[in-house]
């Protein structure tokens, strides 16, 4: 059933968009909202359907673009496309494509639901998702036939729906006002003949409404789940999305009143960064809780966090989309790997690899920044050797085994990632048509043993949490440092900022951080990030983290910022420099620390407002 409803603002004002939803009853087909609502299956299908609206980057290989790392400077496209041509050269306003913009439909296959990924960006999604919530909460006084069988009675059946609900809604709008900033409060069915050309709010003004959202989701929301719903949001989880959602807005970013536009900047929200620590700490204190199934994993199951044969639910993930398991001979098809596979190991043409700069963010094994003249234990003759044991956990560094399941490789896949000059694999770079820009690393995180054209090993559940474990600890630390400064007590808890970070590192082998690192809150501050952009390196989160913190401005600054690794022989030896990607540009203004609404739009529009510099 199709009906066409205008959305105001891109928010809900971007022109007609046809929705494919059952929910928008046709009383001409027959059928009714008693029909629809009244049913507790019916129901729990209306409020999955604003679960999988949840922009899951890795569903299917129509989502190459949408590897958001390349838009940062933790990792870098290897040839022409979308993002290096309109988004990594500044050139956003009317560009609509996957990040960007505000599309819920497959434009070339509109009817393949299965080729979700491609022309659905992350804020057209949730639109639709809000509105199929706030569908839900409308209809809700309707649901009164429940079934017997599943062992829930008819008030924990409700509990568990109006706690999604509320979950999902904050969720969706939490991935509107990140890229756009303050929007309209969506908290009921807007109507095709209303009036949107409304004030906007502010950012605290939305997060406010949000936080409200996510204390009703606690409410509702059970400890944890049976079998059958195993990897449903919980009490936990609304708890650690609540802690996150205030954090944001005491970031810097978020607070024009105390850095305006166009200044240097970056104080956080006190006020609201107390209410951040609050949070989290609550957050935490049920993660931790005998009656939750979460835990942190040790280094030998780490990577149970990002793929299994087992099970496709991560324990360590507090919210996590709908997986997605690869069977398929080419590892790309179905779920979206071609982003980070390189071309000869079944990836395609356009990918993306890590950059010199993400690799330079691994400490050394005794907590030192490579960068400090006092890392006595980095040898720039043996960069990848005594660091910190992600490093190569997460991105293959020259020398190391991509094969693992086979003993030897034909010369098509030599067995070691050599990123020396004039190496098979350089060659395969720079001798592609049009060359490709070779940072001398590729992405591991994601990729399981055998994970390639040539070894063909499939059967693995692919996860990729949205919020994890260690993040309610990264959370914590941030907030806190800014209240109580690095080693202060916080109340309600026998946690620092300093110890909460090492919760972290810990479990890899990472000592404390140095105590010459915790001096002071600015010094510890840049340690608090520095580890965000280790442990959480590729899931998403730098490209958004570097704009909260107003720091995207000064890491692009004179565009040409991005390095990668020039290894060559000198005299024989092997010589490790760091170069910079004349190619890989960065264009980052004032105006970019928030998205722009196209012309379009705002053409339309004489109360609602342009975000600053478009």
């Amino acid at each position: 059933m199709k009906r066409y409803i205008k959305l105001a603002g891109v928010l809900l004002i971007s022109g007609l968009v046809a929705c494919e939803d059952y929910l928008d009853v046709n009383p001409e087909m027959g059928i009714t909202a008693e029909e629809i609502y009244s049913d507790y299956y019916n129901f729990k299908g209306a409020v999955d359907r604003a679960t999988n609206l949840i922009h899951n980057y890795v569903f299917d290989r129509y989502d190459w673009d949408c590897e958001v790392g390349g838009l940062s400077d933790e990792a870098q496209s290897v040839k022409s496309a979308p993002t290096m041509l309109s988004v990594n050269t500044g050139l956003w306003q009317d560009y609509s494509g996957r990040e960007f913009g505000f599309k819920n439909q497959n434009e070339s296959t509109a009817t393949d639901v299965a080729n979700r990924g491609y022309n659905r960006e992350p804020a057209g999604e949730a639109v639709a998702a809000i509105r199929a919530v706030n569908q839900c909460l409308e209809n809700f006084h309707l649901l009164h036939i429940f079934p017997d069988e599943i062992g829930y009675t008819p008030g924990e059946l409700k509990a568990q729906l109006l706690g999604q609900c509320y979950f999902l809604r904050g969720w969706h709008y939490f991935q509107i006002i990140n890229r756009y900033g303050g929007m309209p409060i969506m908290d009921r069915v807007y109507k095709s003949t209303e009036t949107f050309d409304v004030e906007r709010p502010t950012y605290l003004e939305s997060a406010k409404w949000m936080v409200a959202d996510m204390d009703s989701a606690v409410k509702y929301l059970p400890e944890k789940w049976g079998a059958r719903d195993l990897g449903r949001v919980t009490k936990t989880s609304a708890k650690a999305l609540k802690a996150m959602m205030l954090l944001y807005a005491a970031s810097p970013n978020m607070n024009p009143d105390l850095n305006p536009y166009g200044s240097d900047n970056r104080e956080y929200n006190i006020e609201i960064a107390k209410k951040a620590v609050a949070a989290s700490v609550e957050a935490i204190k049920s993660a931790e809780s005998p009656d939750t199934r979460y835990k942190m994993y040790d280094l030998a199951d780490y990577t149970n966090n990002f793929y299994s044969r087992v099970s496709g639910i991560s324990d360590e993930a507090i919210f996590q989309p709908p997986m997605t398991i690869d069977q398929a001979p080419m590892r790309h098809q179905g779920t979206g790997t071609g982003w980070y596979l390189p071309m000869f190991d079944g990836g395609w043409n356009i990918f993306n690899t890590p950059t010199q700069n993400a690799v330079n963010r691994f400490e050394t094994i005794s907590g030192w920044d490579i960068k400090d003249s006092r890392a006595t234990d980095f040898d720039e003759d043996n960069p990848y050797m005594r660091r910190d044991p992600r490093l190569r956990m997460f991105i293959y560094c020259h020398g190391d085994d991509m094969y693992p399941t086979k003993e030897t490789t034909n010369k098509e896949h030599p067995k070691y990632w050599d990123a020396s000059e004039n190496s098979w694999h350089w060659k395969k770079f720079k001798n592609t048509a049009g060359g490709l820009i070779f940072t001398g690393y590729i992405h591991r995180k994601f990729r399981w043993p055998g994970n390639n054209n040539f070894e063909k090993v499939v059967g693995y559940y692919r996860i990729f949490p949205f919020i994890r474990f260690p993040q309610l600890y990264l959370d914590f630390a941030e907030a806190a440092n800014e209240v109580y400064g690095p080693n202060g007590a916080v109340p309600g808890t026998q946690l620092t900022a300093a110890t909460a970070l090492y919760e972290v590192r810990k479990r890899v082998g990472m000592p404390p951080v140095r105590a010459e690192y915790t001096v002071d809150k600015q010094i510890f501050r840049e340690r608090i990030y520095n580890e965000r952009a280790v442990e959480l390196y590729m899931e998403f989160h730098r490209w958004t983290d570097i704009r909260r913190w107003r720091l995207a401005k000064e890491l692009f600054a004179g565009q040409k910022c991005i390095k990668g690794a020039y290894i060559h022989k000198v005299n024989g030896e092997l010589k490790f420099e760091e170069q910079t990607l004349d190619n890989a540009v960065r264009v980052f203004e004032d105006r970019h620390y928030w998205y722009p609404f196209d012309r379009a739009t705002m053409n339309m529009m004489l109360t609602f407002k342009q975000n600053p510099g478009w």
